[in-house]
């Protein structure tokens, strides 16, 4: 990542720019498609400035704040964009959450063509040993309409399926 460091009004010594620039590598390391950073420090009669810029592959994240103390101005502009950071990385961990492949317990899906009507269709399925509500969950998972597993307190195979009301439906056999 690129660091550029200007100032207006005032000198920033050699050793201050490096801490700054290993503080913003923190950053980088959060967010790694982080390409560069700016960082303007000015001066007015009684307030110190810090404005900080990041440029990403796909955002940009920018902070501006104002105390009486320089070093005071750029922790609470740091910590504005390492909040911004955080919060755009939780949305897109979060985001791709739900484009993720179902869990390696999930039985295999097989493709199954449409059939032409009247014609029967057989789809083989491993009835994997579960409870109801382990199998509540892995229906929550998929986006299939039906569920076939044993049931591991009746040791029968039960079948829990989408109603087309939005509920779910148990068909258990009778002994």
């Amino acid at each position: 990542m690129d660091v550029i460091i200007s100032t207006r009004g005032l000198t920033v010594s050699t050793t201050y720019k490096d801490a700054l620039t290993r503080r913003l590598d923190k950053l980088a390391r959060l967010l790694p498609k982080l390409t560069e950073a700016k960082i303007v420090l000015s001066k007015e009669k009684h307030r110190r400035t810090a404005a900080l810029t990041l440029a990403g592959k796909h955002r940009t994240f920018r902070s501006e704040e104002t105390a009486e103390d320089l070093s005071v101005a750029v922790d609470l502009a740091i910590a504005a964009l390492t909040r911004q950071v955080r919060e755009t990385k939780d949305r897109v961990r979060s985001h791709s959450k739900g484009r993720r492949p179902p869990p390696a317990a999930a039985p295999a899906r097989e493709a199954v063509a449409p059939a032409p009507e009247g014609e029967l269709v057989v789809r083989r399925v491993a009835a994997k040993p579960m409870s109801v509500e382990e199998a509540v969950e892995q229906l929550e998972l998929r986006r299939d309409q039906f569920l076939v597993f044993t049931n591991a307190g009746t040791d029968s195979v039960n079948v829990l399926y989408r109603r087309k009301s939005g509920g779910l439906g148990l068909i258990e056999p009778v002994a």
